[in-house]
């Protein structure tokens, strides 16, 4: 049983026990309604993952004796140095521990109730950043737990080269910061009931590469009844891949770094010994098809369906590349792109979707992008280039992945002890009245969804009598809105069953999606539901992109049907097996 004593709570976990501390919501949140919230901060749940264990599978942690006071957060892991390009990006970016180590495998937990009999849904936050930055402890998770029956779990997980290297190691040839996820998800199968939560009703959701991470869970045979239902907000994993045994990368690394690359067994020496900073450089970040964790790439799990039946809430903003992902082109966006800036830019762009496909070229699909997307009458007008541009990139990045992934899971066959997967698709179309330091043109921009999930538009001010944005009250609806959907979805896997909630809401019906109908809900501050997501243009990144680049499309019919069970089967026989 929890013990309480002032301001603090211990639990016990399967490695020692640990002292947590109260959060106080009533100055903090407006519309609260549990007046606080006990936080658990830098739990570890893996081993270190330094010297020898550097480019390794997380180990378990070390038990302790006592109680580990986990009160604040631990160390972040080693990251890119990232700016945001305003301060209200802090409530959701800024920093809230102080120090960055490779030993950073914690997380945190937020919770209302820390009964072992609470059973209260889950939530695994696992966070975007493009794999290169970005951490659990920026994200607070305190303002949803304040507002509902829920457990929340934020994790850090390995970043950059130090997550994401390809190695000729037989137990993890890469894909180490997913494999963290994994092990995280396995302390939370083995704890959270002490912490008010249900073992059995486990939702993991992130965004943006937080996003591509849940996809992957999905994806993988290794993360199979860890989680049962997740939401990807807009990020789903049209990763580049790397096909086991191929380093080149990690020689390239390694030479850049004066490390012979003679002897693989020196090489990985040589850089296992250097500083993290050394080691954490910019360079392509990339999933490897193992046979263990991905059997095939992403793209190949979604059009076979060999992929975990779970429900799924997933979707994406309308203005993607607005104006947090184009930072890079500020100087040309206000004023429009010319044709030539075009045809410049959209060949590095397009390469995230070439490396798709293991042998794929930006030269077999640069032309018919542009043909999809570029009226000939109107290829000198340098504003309609731009968002041309923006709405193009926005479709091959975000959107199409994610229709894929919807069509997949709603398509997947039902089985008499599970039934269907239940899928529900959204475009968030609404430009917050905050973000007045936006260009005009900018819609919903890129990472505009963690303000409402994360409930920024809630909070009070230092004198807990005021707002401290100024937000809209429609924008404060519209965050609770979001709030309550993501909380009933996975509270009974149905963002309009509100079964079990702390507080009701009215809301709009957000029709399920299905193969057949593509239903979806436009987040607003007056939602509304409507079908087919730009329809011919996910075909074109969906169907033609891929036969272009010399896949097989399948489109439907008792031969994807077939298939599809055939793989499945494939995989757990593969799985259990590689177990």
């Amino acid at each position: 049983m929890p013990t309480f004593v002032p301001d603090a709570v211990y639990v016990s976990t399967t490695h020692g026990d640990v002292r947590g501390s109260e959060f106080l919501t009533s100055s903090v949140v407006g519309n609260a309604v549990f007046d606080r919230v006990f936080t658990f901060k830098g739990i570890p749940y893996a081993a270190p993952p330094v010297g020898d264990l550097r480019w390794r599978p997380p180990q378990d942690p070390a038990s302790w004796s006592g109680v580990r006071d986990v009160t604040e957060f631990g160390s972040r892991c080693p990251e890119a140095e990232f700016a945001p390009p305003d301060p209200l990006y802090n409530e959701i970016m800024a920093l809230r521990g102080n120090s960055s180590s490779e030993d950073c495998l914690f997380l945190n937990v937020y919770t209302p109730n820390v009964s072992a009999t609470a059973d209260l849904p889950v939530m695994v936050w696992i966070h975007g950043g493009g794999w290169y930055y970005g951490s659990g402890e920026t994200y607070p998770a305190e303002i949803p737990t304040s507002l509902h029956n829920v457990v929340m779990v934020t994790i850090n997980y390995r970043l950059g080269n130090l997550g994401f290297l390809p190695t000729l190691d037989d137990d993890a040839p890469g894909n180490f910061g997913v494999l963290d996820a994994i092990k995280a998800l396995e302390w939370v199968r083995d704890n959270i009931r002490n912490f008010g939560g249900d073992p059995d009703r486990v939702t993991i959701f992130g965004e943006s590469a937080g996003g591509y991470t849940v996809s992957l869970l999905v994806m993988s045979p290794m993360a199979t009844g860890l989680f049962h239902r997740a939401i990807s907000q807009s990020g789903v994993a049209g990763v580049p891949v790397t096909q086991k045994g191929d380093i080149t990368q990690t020689q390239n690394l390694a030479l850049s770094l004066n490390c012979s690359t003679d002897s693989y067994d020196d090489m990985m020496s040589c850089l296992r010994g250097l500083p993290s900073d050394d080691v954490f450089t910019l360079m392509r970040t990339s999933v490897v098809i193992d046979d263990k964790f991905l059997l095939q790439s992403p793209w190949d799990l979604r059009n076979h369906k060999s992929i975990n039946k779970v429900d799924y809430l997933l979707g994406t903003n309308n203005d993607e590349f607005g104006y947090y992902m184009f930072f890079g082109y500020r100087d040309i966006a206000a004023d429009g792109m010319t044709r030539a800036e075009f045809e410049t830019y959209l060949p590095n762009d397009l390469q995230q979707i070439a490396d798709q496909y293991l042998g794929g070229s930006v030269d077999m699909i640069l032309q018919p992008a542009m043909d999809q997307y570029l009226d000939p009458d109107m290829a000198d007008d340098p504003i309609y280039l731009r968002d041309q541009y923006l709405l193009l990139l926005m479709d091959a990045w975000f959107a199409s992945p994610t229709v894929m992934m919807a069509q997949a899971q709603s398509g997947m066959p039902a089985v008499a002890w599970q039934g269907s997967s239940q899928v529900y698709q959204y475009e968030l179309q609404h430009r917050a009245s905050v973000f007045s330091f936006r260009p005009p043109y900018v819609g919903a921009d890129h990472v505009d969804d963690l303000f409402f999930v994360f409930g920024i538009p809630l909070l009070r001010d230092d004198t807990g009598a005021s707002w401290k944005y100024s937000f809209t009250q429609a924008e404060r609806d519209l965050s609770l809105d979001m709030m309550a959907y993501w909380v009933n979805f996975a509270t009974n896997g149905d963002p309009n069953d509100s079964t079990g909630a702390a507080r009701m809401r009215d809301m709009v019906h957000w029709p399920r999606y299905t193969p057949s109908s593509q239903s979806y809900l436009k987040l607003h501050v007056t939602s509304s539901a409507d079908v087919r997501l730009r329809e011919s243009r996910m075909k074109f990144w969906n169907e033609e992109v891929p036969r272009l680049m010399g896949k097989h499309v399948f489109s439907g019919g008792t031969r994807e049907t077939s298939c599809s069970l055939s793989v499945l089967v494939f995989t757990f026989v593969v799985f259990y097996l590689l177990a």
